[in-house]
Formats: C-alpha cells, structure tokens, sequence
C-alpha cells in the first residue's frame, strides 16, 4: 500500500453482517487497479456489470456485481468504481485485503469521498453538512430538513444573496474608480436600499434559526416539579424502559435523565430531572441548579405538580404544561382546566400529554417548514449581517466597499469560498468601462 497514492478504496456500508456490502474506489486508478482483479469488468461507464472479484493468484473472493462511473460525473466527480459484494465478515475482509495489496491504492480517510466531491465543485459545504445530518437523521423532521439542504434550497438561498452583494460591490467599486464618469447621483442611497432588503432577508433567516437547531438535534421538554409527583415513572413510562429509579424516598433523582424519542417525526429529548426543593445536601442542590438551568432553555416544560400545589410559584417558568399523576387513585377526568391527569401506572392520559406536547412544538415548527440547522451558519451569516449593518452608517466610500467585502466573504464562507475575480467580471459587465 502506498501512503501518497491519489486513489482510495473504503467500505462504504456500515460494517457487521448484511445482505450486500458496497466497497468505493475512486480516483485515477480506480479502474485499472480492480480490472487486476476482475474476471469481467464493466467495458461501459454507468453499466453494471454481473464480475468476479479475484485475489492476486486468481481465485475467486465473491461473485458482485461491478459499476464504473467516469468523472467527472460521478460522485467524487473523480473516476469511481463501486463493488457490490455479499456482506458476510470473510468477503468483506478478503476484498479490502486484495485491494491493500496495490501500490496504486489506499484506504480513504474519515470523509475523504465526500471531500474530493466538494473540492471537486460537485457539493458545497452546506450540502456536505446536510449529507452529514442525513446519514445521521433518526426522524421524518432530521430527514425532510437535510434532503432540503442537500437539494440545495440554502444553498441557492444564500448564493442570491452572494450575487447581490458582489453587484452591489461592483458598483461601489465604480464609483471609487470612476467618479469623474458621469454616474447617478443618487447611486449610493440605491445601494443601501439593496443592503437594507438583504438585512431584512438575513435577520428573517436568523429569527427562526433555533427550530432548525431543534429539529437536528432535538426538541427539549424539561420534566419538572416537586419530589414524589412522578416524573421519574413518567419518563420510565414513555421511554418503554425503567431510565430513572422510582421510590417513595423524596430526591432519588439527583442528576439529569433524557430519554430521546422519535414522535410522530419530531425529535424530542425529554429531561428528567432533581425535585425541586431546599436541597438537604451539596449533590441534591447541584441536581436542582441544573434543573432550573434546563427549565430556562426546555422548548417546553412539563410541571408535575401535586394537589396542594399553588400554581402561581411557576409562574417566571414559560412554555409550561401542568401535570397531576397517580390518577389510577384519584380516578379524576383527564382536563381539569389549569392541569391535566395522568397516570405513568395505568398509562391514562399519557398518549393525550403527547398529542399536546407536539402540538405545541408544531405551531413552533411547522412540518412544510425548513430553517437554518447548524451554528456555523448562523454564525457566518450573523457576521455578514453585522457588516450590512455598519454598511449603512454615514462613512466615506471607502470604508463603506469594506464592509460590503467582508459581508461578501462571511457569505461566501458558507458554501466555500470566493474568488475576487468575480467582481472585476461584474465591473467590466455592468458599466461600459472599457470605452
């Protein structure tokens, strides 16, 4: 095996036993070097072809079948040779064996194909990212969100805003080049115009920016309230396991429990956590700071209360729905107005707390909806938009092209990168300089 070879090989189907397994080569070699150790391989691009995968003395390692795919259409945008073996343990680790032994090879690195796909301008960043939260999706919500990033919906979203700015940015260019021509007047106040529309368009983005976050890595309902009200069997209940312990000893739970579930395609995180009460001890207190840390942060907060309660001492604690439990004893009906009745034992009123947890949730993300999903996007555009900003103070022409520079920059960081030969072409596009 050769460490500087440019083409790679990988499993590229999760290890273990299974059906079919697919091994990936790609690169210049990718043909040739498994034409050594093929008995029929494909004489077509994009032809599969029924092949026999042989070992270096010619014996037979599997019968598959064989796809060659000639960059640059391809994924990799590289030549790319995929072959689709029986995926018993002994087949894969024979093949990947045979394939070690060519000089002209070596094994990929973490990522590595999907790297040569962008750095080969089949993918952007944000499309690689969303294949990413694809492989990684768990629920219809994770799902629907990365297929629209990787169609390229923010991608061509952010990519108009791109383009604007570099026209924007053209003629600002103009007017410091060529301010003796005879240019509009009022051109500047035109421009801001056109930045104050892409702010406007920016901060509409990042106002949702947190569903997005929600649905890739979870909705958050805090489970809270006093010792002995039942939110440890609430959580066992839900999660169909026993998560936390259940006594009649007032602060067993002292640490924070989650319990992630996939309902109805939203991803919710439900956080059991320490009864809140004077801690009678150092562990205890920790365990109710970090509830009340969970409470301010939960998308909703489900407070289980108990029949002597006074509600108005939650009252600083939002997106709250209250909970009596133990109603196989009570036998009280389910709404009772300012609460609901549940019971973790006989499982009443459970799938009703559900439907209302992810009603709430829905009115915050509606399922036709799609936002912004990873901090890094937020933070690029947050950037940009901090330079939109300062774009529209009163300053002098030079220092106004610096800002629009920068926004450019942060813009273009999201898909990956910039090239300032774009702005020359606009310039010599847009004005008739060359006169």
């Amino acid at each position: 095996m050769n460490k500087k070879a440019l083409t790679i090989f990988a499993l590229s189907t999760a290890p273990g036993k299974s059906a079919i397994a697919l091994i990936r080569v790609s690169g210049p070699d990718a043909y040739t070097s498994v034409e050594k150790i093929s008995g029929n391989m494909p004489k077509r691009k994009n032809i599969s072809t029924y092949n026999k995968i042989l070992t270096r003395d010619g014996l037979t390692i599997d019968e598959t079948i064989t796809t060659f795919f000639k960059g640059p259409k391809s994924y990799t945008g590289e030549d790319v040779v995929e072959i689709c073996i029986h995926g018993s343990q002994a087949v894969i680790k024979k093949a990947i064996k045979t394939l070690s032994e060519d000089e002209s090879l070596r094994p990929a690195m973490q990522g590595e194909f999907t790297r040569r796909a962008f750095e080969n301008n089949k993918l952007d960043l944000t499309q690689v990212e969303a294949i990413d939260d694809l492989i990684k999706a768990e629920t219809e919500m994770q799902r629907k969100q990365a297929v629209s990033h990787l169609s390229g919906s923010f991608f061509k979203a952010s990519k108009d805003i791109f383009n604007n700015l570099k026209k924007i940015l053209a003629n600002i260019e103009a007017v410091i080049d060529f301010s003796e021509d005879d240019l509009p007047q009022n051109l500047i106040n035109n421009i801001k115009e056109q930045i104050q529309n892409i702010i406007t368009s920016i901060e509409k983005t990042l106002a949702d920016s947190d569903i997005g976050i929600s649905i890739r890595d979870g909705f958050v309902v805090a489970i809270l309230g006093k010792p002995n009200t039942g939110k440890s069997s609430f959580i066992n209940n839900i999660s169909g396991k026993d998560l936390a312990i259940v006594t009649n000893q007032p602060g067993t739970t002292r640490d924070l429990i989650e319990s992630y579930l996939d309902i109805e395609g939203y991803p919710i995180k439900f956080v059991d956590t320490a009864g809140i009460r004077r801690a009678t001890n150092i562990v205890e207190k920790i365990g109710v700071e970090k509830a009340i840390s969970v409470s301010k942060n939960a998308d909703i907060n489900i407070v289980f209360i108990d029949k002597s309660e006074d509600l108005q001492k939650f009252k600083d604690i939002e997106n709250k729905i209250f909970i009596k439990s133990k109603q196989d004893i009570t036998k009280n009906d389910f709404n009772k107005g300012n609460y609901y009745n549940i019971s973790s034992k006989s499982n009443y009123g459970i799938k009703n707390v559900l439907n209302i947890i992810i009603k709430k949730i829905e009115k915050k993300a509606p399922r036709e909806s799609i936002h912004l999903s990873r901090e890094r996007h937020i933070s690029c555009l947050n950037s940009a938009l901090k330079h939109l900003l300062s774009s529209q103070k009163d300053k002098n022409t030079d220092l106004f092209a610096e800002d629009i520079r920068q926004a450019i920059k942060n813009i273009a960081s999201l898909f990956g990168g910039l090239d300032i030969e774009d702005i020359l072409d606009i310039i010599f596009s847009d004005f008739c300089i060359g006169k």
